[in-house]
């Protein structure tokens, strides 16, 4: 919410012209909300891709708070906002103001304009405060021809003094006093419900839990939302202006505003700076994703039924409907010995088609016999998985993926392993920490499959005759360099802690002229992982939007072995983990056209850059630099 100034009561009541309610007038007969899920945040923090947390100012006018990163936590299957009693000061207006409290907002990376919004979300009853969900720009966003933005904002907003009601509001050109009071006939903040609206050019239509519930159609005069801007979630308490309003904030007593996903229909739309992630090359296809399942036999299915799971197979055994009866978190599953079928493949496909009337999520897990005896944290060797083609979660620490169908909904489900899978095993709605919705529990499984899907092409390195890089240190950064022979190698010991962000430096303009790939190898000395980035630089720094910048032309990159592997755009770099011992070649496409400038330096930073305050003992070598031109 952007509005700076109070309602005044009776304002909250009116009704713009052309508005539509389904009380006191024809029921709305608007369709269901569509989209897909742009954030669930049960897998925790989507990412600064997806969305990032307002940090270091505030709204001001009826707002007594300044947005903190702080105040965003994730835990039980949920994005949480919190208040917090801080006394914070921050710029409005050419002054500095100071506020009493610190509070949370998460605002989307990407804009977006015409379509269906949903938030699944649970406010607070605390006085004094709101818990909102919205999409909003303002003349704080400009285009790139430097044109200010209107103020365009859809709301759904909670007073915390009134659980049991929520307020649909717009703005247009910055213009409101389109508020309307809807009574839900519950009260919001005791358990989660889905809230929404569908922006369109000549209407807007409010829905909660899935129910069309109030319209306001495009006036004959006068503005309406038509720009694009950020989806926004945030909870914050107010001043004496806002008191009239939403009451008087006396503390949030550790109340938080929960959200557990957002879905949009509406297409993602690059903020006026630019795209700040471009697209890379899309990676190779998935070995699984390009075999001809339909040449390989199913196999039958031995699911046997338990005191949770009812297994009722076809007369040709190659399908059955299973039933769950437990609940979302008690983890149970039914498993079937795969030892035979698996042995010499890497590849596993089967088809699932969700019988229900809600949505269903499996996970599916290749178990190893030898990690689940030694009691293994995880024991799956699941190492990525596919659903009607399209990339799912593969969860690598506790093992398993996992798969989301819809009420009626049949997909083909790829999972590639590695070693040796000796137990296949679902667990159908079982495995979701923190969920309360209703789910299917009725699935049917079918079209059993193992084969071998071949060997990943592993990247291509470039050839040539390695160069000299003389590598330099800050004093006092940590680092201490040993040269090997001719320069063309270097082992870089660091001893500091994981938050210096302090480098080793190595000029390199001339060899850099005219190329547009460097490619080194890097070995880990030491028994633990170690992370290592490598800045291109170039001779600029140059923002990339929302208060970042970066003096890195690297644009993407790939490696023999590792982990992690990342390259970022918008604050520079690319990562790449190296567990104990392990040697890998690391090859970084980077764009000297671009307006960072010309390269004239690599920067190497070894565990400087983690953000933690632990102390680090890590040495590498690295070797074999070059520099080569890649044809686009």
């Amino acid at each position: 919410m952007k509005a700076t100034k109070v309602l005044a009561a009776c304002a909250l009541l009116a009704l713009s012209v052309g508005v539509v309610a389904a009380c006191g007038g024809k029921p709305l007969t608007d369709a269901p909300l569509e989209g897909e899920t742009l954030a669930d945040f049960s897998a925790g923090d989507p990412g600064e891709k997806v969305m990032f947390a307002s940090d270091g100012w505030s709204n001001g006018g009826s707002f007594n708070t300044v947005w903190t990163a702080g105040n965003l936590s994730y835990a039980d299957g949920a994005l949480h906002l919190g208040i917090t009693e801080e006394v914070k000061t921050t710029w409005m207006d050419g002054k500095e103001v100071q506020y009493s409290y610190t509070s949370g907002e998460a605002r989307t990376t990407y804009y977006y304009g015409y379509g269906d919004y949903e938030v699944r979300m649970k406010p607070t009853d605390v006085k004094g405060t709101a818990s909102t969900f919205f999409v909003c720009t303002g003349n704080y966003d400009k285009t790139p021809e430097g044109v200010e933005n209107p103020w365009d904002e859809i709301d759904i907003e909670f007073l915390g003094k009134s659980p049991t009601r929520v307020q649909f509001n717009y703005f247009a050109n910055g213009h409101g006093g389109h508020e309307h009071m809807y009574d839900l006939g519950f009260d919001a903040s005791k358990e989660y419900h889905n809230y929404g609206f569908r922006w369109a050019e000549d209407y807007i239509t409010w829905f909660v839990d899935g129910q069309p519930v109030y319209r306001v159609e495009k006036p004959s005069k006068g503005d309406f939302p038509q720009t694009a801007g950020r989806i926004l979630m945030n909870y914050w308490c107010g001043n004496k202006d806002g008191e009239g309003w939403m009451g008087k904030f006396a503390g949030a007593d550790g109340k938080t505003a929960d959200y557990a996903w957002v879905k949009t229909s509406a297409a993602k739309q690059n903020p006026p700076m630019g795209d700040p992630y471009p697209d890379t090359p899309a990676p190779a296809p998935t070995p699984g994703e390009t075999l001809d399942w339909s040449k390989v036999e199913a196999q039958e299915l031995a699911f046997p039924s338990t005191e949770k799971y009812t297994v009722t197979p076809a007369a040709d055994k190659k399908s059955a409907q299973v039933t769950y009866s437990g609940v979302t978190t008690d983890y149970s599953n039914i498993e079937m010995d795969i030892a035979s079928l698996s042995a010499g493949k890497n590849a596993m496909a089967l088809k699932l088609k969700n019988n229900g009337t809600a949505a269903v999520n499996v996970r599916i897990n290749l178990v190893n016999a030898e990690k689940l005896a030694a009691g293994a944290q995880n024991s799956a060797v699941n190492t990525e998985a596919t659903q009607d083609g399209a990339a799912v979660r593969t969860d690598l620490e506790w093992g398993g993926s996992y798969f989301d169908l819809s009420a009626g909904k049949e997909a083909e489900c790829v999972v590639m392993f590695e070693g040796t899978a000796d137990k296949l095993q679902l667990m159908i709605d079982s495995a979701i920490y923190g969920n309360t919705e209703a789910k299917s529990g009725d699935l049917t499984v079918s079209a059993l499959k193992f084969a071998n899907a071949g060997e990943t092409p592993a990247p291509s390195v470039p050839e040539g005759d390695p160069v000299a890089l003389t590598f330099n240190v800050e004093e006092n950064a940590g680092y201490t360099v040993t040269a090997g022979e001719d320069n063309k190698s270097a082992t870089l010991a660091y001893q500091g802690k994981g938050n210096t962000y302090k480098p080793v430096t190595a000029e390199c303009a001339a060899l850099a002229a005219g190329k547009n790939v460097f490619t080194l190898t890097i070995k880990n000395n030491k028994a633990e992982p170690v992370t290592v980035r490598v800045d291109v630089q170039g001779t600029t720094s140059v923002s990339t939007g929302e208060g970042s910048s970066t003096d890195c032309t690297n644009v993407s990159a790939t490696c023999t072995g590792g982990s992690g592997l990342y390259t970022d755009t918008t604050w520079g770099g690319t990562k790449i983990t190296l567990a104990a011992e392990e040697e890998v070649t690391l090859t970084i496409a980077f764009d000297a056209t671009m307006a960072q400038g010309a390269v004239k330096n690599i920067l190497i930073f070894v565990d400087s850059m983690g953000g933690d305050e632990n102390d680090h003992d890590a040495s590498v070598t690295v070797s074999g630099f070059l520099f080569t031109t890649k044809e686009d």
